[in-house]
């Protein structure tokens, strides 16, 4: 699964230890990051104590293309940013599992708090528990672990072999790839 990873930048010294943490749970798990933007953020930020000369451009492009990319989102949100805002808006109108982290020792002074969406889930967390709530939310959103349905365009040529027929929709959708196998084979006849 790939997963995107959003924190805010601006005090990333404070932060580097949870968000390590939450990179080497996702990698344990066998997953990837979208966009590998730690390390590179973390050396930008100890090597120029001023504020670094951003491509915000770039980085706005590179984090929709990367929330488009991911499976899930996981956002690091103890600290009010709005760009992390933003992406998680950005995730939840694309219907991307998104869990929302929060230091549960942070003020409760913040929107976040009162999220209540149906792609999003809102998680206060300390030491002990951030590697549990991480585990927990890939193992609840891995596609591997899901029956995945979904719907096939039927062409004219199998809806005149079905219609007929009258079966139930189950059983029309069991014979659907066998009519389909026969249209490929010899196109406009089904023996089904």
């Amino acid at each position: 699964m790939i997963i995107h990873l959003l924190a805010s930048v601006e005090n990333i010294e404070d932060d580097i230890a949870n968000l390590r943490r939450i990179v080497d749970v996702i990698h344990s798990q066998g997953h990837s990051l979208s966009v590998n933007w730690i390390e590179p953020a973390y050396a930008r930020a100890i090597k120029n104590h001023a504020p670094a000369r951003v491509d915000w451009r770039a980085v706005y492009k590179e984090n929709m293309a990367a929330t488009a990319k991911a499976d899930v989102i996981i956002a690091e949100a103890t600290l009010r940013s709005f760009g992390t805002g933003y992406a998680f808006a950005r995730a939840g109108g694309l219907r991307k599992p998104t869990l929302i982290l929060r230091c549960d020792d942070a003020e409760d002074d913040n929107m976040v708090v009162g999220i209540d969406e149906r792609y999003t889930t809102f998680k206060p967390y300390n030491e002990q528990t951030l590697e549990k709530i991480v585990i927990s939310f890939i193992k609840e959103n891995d596609y591997k672990t899901k029956n995945i349905r979904f719907n096939v365009p039927i062409i004219p040529e199998v809806v005149t072999v079905l219609v007929p027929l009258r079966l139930p929709p189950p059983k029309r959708a069991n014979l659907l790839p066998a009519c389909y196998k026969c249209l490929l084979d010899k196109p406009r006849r089904c023996a089904h």
